[in-house]
This record gives C-alpha cells, sequence and structure tokens, in this order.
C-alpha cells in the first residue's frame, strides 16, 4: 500500500526534510528601505525590527531539488531578529508548483501560494514577477554593472508554523517560530541598480510596504541546502491577527467573481510605480 511507507521510505523522506537541496539556483534579490513603522506593524511578535528598516524582494528559478524537483518562486521579506538571530521575515512566497506549496507549508510554515512566474535574463539585465488572480502583484528587475561576491554563503530566515484550530477559534496549538538557515555555494554573483514595483491585490497586498529607497539588485547562480529548526513559540492571542496573510481575501472569494474583476481592472496598472536607486 503506497499511502503508508515503510521504514526505509521514512528514512529516506526524514534525511530530506533534515536537508533540502536546492540546484543550480538563478536568483535576483533586490534590497530595499521601508518605513520603520512598516516594519513595526508587519513583524508579528516575538520578532524584533532591527535598526534600519530595510526588506528585500526576491525572485528566482530552482533547475533541480531532492524534494519537489525543479520550480520557480518569488517572495518578499522584512529584516528583523530574534534574541541575537538576524534574519529576514518572509512576508510572502509564490511559487509555481503545487509541490512547492505544500512542501514549504508543511515543512517550514512557508506562506506559499500558488502562483505564475516569471524569471529572465538577457544581457546584463535581470527581471522577474509573480502574479496571481490576473493581478502582477510583484515585479522586480536589475540592471547588473559589476562583480558581487561569490563562495560559500549562509541565510537566516524565519517563518511561523501554525494550524488554525477546527472549531475556527485561534489555533490547534501555540504558533511556532521557525529558523531556516540556508548553506549557498555562489558560483557567479553580479550587482547594480534595482527596480521595484508592488501592485495593489485584495489577495497579495504588498503595496502596502512602502518603498523609501531601492538599495541594490543582486543577481547570484549557485546551490543550496536548508534546514530548520524551532527556536520559540509564539504567544496565539499576540499572533492571531499576522496569522490571515497565507490565506486570499475572504470577502472578495465569498462574494464571487464580480469583485475579482474590478480588483484586477483597477490593478493592471497598478498604484505603484517603478522604484529604483
Amino acid at each position: 500500500m503506497r499511502l503508508v511507507k515503510t521504514p526505509q521510505e521514512i528514512k529516506k523522506i526524514q534525511g530530506m526534510f533534515a536537508r533540502n537541496q536546492l540546484l543550480s539556483t538563478r536568483n535576483l534579490v533586490v534590497t530595499f528601505e521601508t518605513t520603520a513603522d512598516a516594519v513595526r506593524a508587519l513583524l508579528p511578535p516575538p520578532l524584533e525590527p532591527m535598526p534600519e528598516p530595510l526588506a528585500s524582494a526576491w525572485v528566482g528559478e530552482i533547475a533541480n531539488s531532492n524534494s519537489v524537483g525543479p520550480y520557480m518562486g518569488a517572495a518578499l521579506y522584512l529584516r528583523a531578529r530574534y534574541n541575537d538571530i538576524v534574519g529576514n521575515y518572509c512576508v510572502t512566497m509564490p511559487v509555481d508548483t503545487p509541490q512547492a506549496v505544500s512542501f514549504g507549508r508543511e515543512l517550514y510554515g512557508q506562506p506559499s501560494k500558488l502562483a505564475k512566474i516569471i524569471f529572465e535574463r538577457q544581457d546584463e539585465f535581470v527581471w522577474g514577477s509573480a502574479e496571481r488572480h490576473d493581478i502582477r502583484f510583484l515585479s522586480l528587475r536589475g540592471r547588473l554593472t559589476g562583480h558581487a561576491a561569490t563562495g560559500r554563503q549562509q541565510t537566516s530566515t524565519f517563518h511561523f508554523k501554525f494550524s488554525p484550530s477546527a472549531d475556527g477559534s485561534g489555533f490547534d496549538g501555540a504558533p511556532l517560530l521557525i529558523h531556516v538557515t540556508g548553506e549557498s555555494t555562489v558560483e557567479k554573483a553580479e550587482r547594480g541598480r534595482g527596480e521595484l514595483v508592488f501592485r495593489d491585490s485584495p489577495h497579495d497586498p504588498v503595496s502596502d510596504i512602502p518603498v523609501s529607497q531601492v538599495v541594490e539588485a543582486v543577481y547570484t547562480e549557485g546551490h543550496t541546502y536548508t534546514s530548520a529548526r524551532v527556536l520559540c513559540e509564539a504567544d496565539p492571542d499576540r499572533f492571531l491577527p499576522y496569522a490571515f496573510g497565507k490565506t486570499d481575501a475572504f470577502d472578495v472569494v465569498t462574494e464571487g467573481t464580480l469583485l475579482h474583476v474590478q480588483a484586477a481592472r483597477r490593478s493592471r496598472t497598478g498604484k505603484g510605480r517603478w522604484r529604483n536607486n
């Protein structure tokens, strides 16, 4: 019965969970300054803001992995810390395969949603975007002008893993703050000018995050191996207002397609505009 795994199959799956391999990746990260008020409003406790209100947008292509095969994804992060651990809190993570959605949500608590992802490079220009419900809500691009650091690098990311209570009130248990560490071998890296645009979407309202100034764009190619651990339990009552970012807007969904079409029409040109450094 394939629904029930053998001890050998379980050992193999758990080994993959313990060390996820993302192979032959291409990535564009645009770092930007936002406002201290926005960071304070969006960081769930016990995460705390850093002195500088930095954020970043990512789009990339994973040519293969040991968990879900190839996929493309994007994300939006806020710089934060937990005690003496500094990392990036993931606000949203659209990906383009159902396997990537379920793996990231189940294992790490990633705020993954199925989306159309574009990632392209031509000469010194790299660009990408994420689109859901006919709204391209996240777009970024870079013009690369110089080399960046290669070699061994480490990433640090925060997610919250939780399960809503079956009776609709709160959670089944305390939400868990997850720390994901990525060990990367960067084989190629370039940097240059970056640009961003956030378009308004009722389901993915990243346009609420102000872009004060774009710092830079960095393009990398290489391999990444991720592992994770639980840092602590979050207070359920304090975390509850932040728990609905993984879902689409319930009012738009329940009131039918008319509101969705109106929202897409308003957002196609975008309330945001290209912001650059």
